[in-house]
């Protein structure tokens, strides 16, 4: 039987201020209790007690930059990237997440990217979505953004859309001051954010087009969050100069020199940099563009390779930035938790406080990330994965490797694949003493 209470003793708690040893006690998804010492009185609740001693609690992440439903496709149907498991967002310490489309807004669409976000929501993290994608008309499901914000939940602003990018549909000061004007309508009669998710490409025209809408409207520039500042040092010189007057700056964590990209600034770097130029600390996030395609073109814009986005480089550059870039612990930590739930207005998200949602992760003194948990429960234990996407376990499906033992063997059992209800499920079977007709499976889809 599962307790309905779990108390995580002595862990050092980045709420994400440092609040020194702290008990944490959570119930319901949400975190009851914070204190020194908690106990109760009377008669003690069923209770499952976690010894957190020597470990360090940091509020989940969270990814405003995520192609959670699968992207790309620049370079054929073949290089459509897959859609993101439970356990790669979990594993690396993600609880929240927005998805986003990119590029293709034909072969993908939002529908789609709603379907996904609602299933991963049942599996157990917290998804959003934008409406939309590169191009301009943008791709909707109620046929306007404004109305997909107000009437879709997981509807929380529209983007990306592309700009200074030789894949964007190259639109004009109107149609940006439009579309924010649509995003932030949106956003105030849902009670959202109601922000416009700028992709900012590699042109040279950079965020021209965002400084001269800004100046020739009176839209807020907490509407506009730009992304992927790090691409290059003139973008990100352009993202200081927005930052220092007063626009959010989003940095890519997927974005980082290698092989194929010799001019891309490190991001943990970038945020250094950003912090050294002026620009305040509230004003930065991260994001990862995972599972998002990363095309290298040549000079005559020939592909030469396709890399993929990981959702795991959001924790690793903020290990950097702290270790490597000597950022205080919690401004390191803000820019990936409390700036990004402030942006969003996700008010129940981003730090480690009662009435919060439960989501937060636990790591070793290097930082190592070794529980995770969401809305309560606990998703990661000792560095592993406990709780898995429905379809994440591909053995498990007919006709996969490893799920008979010879080709061409004869196996009754083969067929379609057939799952039960969980132990949590609402709608669990009835049993069959109870059920006198015979089952029989439906085949469609």
């Amino acid at each position: 039987m599962t307790a309905p209470l779990t108390l995580i003793r002595g862990a050092s708690v980045y709420a994400p201020q440092p609040m020194g040893k702290q008990d944490v006690l959570i119930g319901g998804g949400k975190i009851l209790a914070l204190g020194e010492d908690l106990s109760f009185h009377g008669a003690a609740p069923l209770v499952d007690i976690i010894d957190a001693a020597g470990l360090l609690m940091f509020p989940g992440l969270i990814d405003q930059h995520v192609h959670m439903a699968g992207g790309g496709g620049e370079g054929g149907f073949h290089y459509r990237t897959p859609e993101i498991s439970l356990s790669h967002i979990t594993t690396a310490g993600v609880t929240t997440l927005v998805g986003v489309l990119g590029t293709d807004g034909i072969t993908r669409s939002t529908r789609e990217l709603l379907a996904k976000a609602n299933g991963l929501d049942v599996e157990g993290v917290t998804t959003y979505i934008y409406s939309g994608a590169y191009q301009v008309p943008t791709r909707t499901i109620t046929g306007m953004p404004r109305s997909d914000i107000v009437l879709i939940d997981k509807v929380i602003g529209i983007g990306e859309i592309a700009i200074s990018d030789s894949r964007s549909s190259h639109p004009s000061e109107h149609d940006i001051a439009e579309l924010a004007s649509e995003a932030r309508v949106g956003g105030l009669l849902a009670g959202k954010a109601g922000v416009l998710h700028l992709h900012v490409g590699d042109d040279d025209s950079r965020l021209h087009i965002l400084f001269e809408v800004l100046q020739k409207t009176d839209l807020p520039k907490s509407v506009f969050t730009p992304t992927h500042l790090n691409r290059n040092p003139d973008l990100l010189k352009e993202a200081i100069r927005y930052g220092r007057e007063g626009g959010f700056v989003d940095i890519t964590s997927g974005i980082r020199p290698d092989d194929h990209d010799h001019i891309s600034i490190k991001p943990s770097r970038a945020i250094r940099q950003l912090l050294d130029s002026g620009v305040r600390p509230e004003l930065i996030t991260m994001s990862s563009d995972s599972n998002g395609s990363s095309p290298i073109f040549d000079a005559q814009g020939k592909l030469v390779a396709m890399g993929i986005g990981s959702i795991a480089t959001l924790w690793e550059e903020t290990r950097d930035a702290m270790v490597e870039e000597d950022i205080p612990v919690e401004t390191a930590v803000q820019i990936v938790t409390r700036n990004v739930a402030r942006v969003l207005k996700l008010r129940h998200k981003g730090a480690i406080s009662p009435r919060m949602d439960a989501d937060f992760f636990l790591t070793d003194q290097q930082y190592r990330i070794q529980h995770v948990f969401s809305k309560g429960r606990q998703m990661v234990k000792d560095t592993e994965p406990i709780v898995f996407g429905t379809f994440e376990h591909v053995a498990d499906i007919p006709g996969a490797p490893g799920a008979k033992a010879e080709s061409g063997a004869v196996d009754s059992a083969r067929g379609r694949a057939q799952l039960s209800p969980g132990p949590d499920h609402p709608d669990e079977p009835p049993h069959p003493d109870n059920n006198p007709q015979p089952s029989r499976r439906d085949y469609c889809c």
